[in-house]
């Protein structure tokens, strides 16, 4: 699984690193950051959740 993460998107809702905390983070500018472009398949449901719920789809997760 690999996963694209469009800052220029991101509005800091923080529901990526509510859901899938160990692949995402909401730094101190208020921005999302990937701290894992490639998590195992164990994450997949957590990363696919954090995806759908991103409301500015600034999350993209391929195979």
């Amino acid at each position: 699984m690999r996963i694209e993460l469009e800052i220029s998107k991101c509005i800091g809702s923080g529901s990526c690193e509510m859901l899938a905390p160990n692949v995402f983070e909401v730094g101190n500018d208020g921005l999302a950051k990937l701290l894992d472009a490639s998590p195992g398949s164990d994450m997949e449901s957590e990363v696919r959740a954090a995806e759908e719920s991103c409301p500015t789809q600034a999350i993209k997760v391929e195979h």
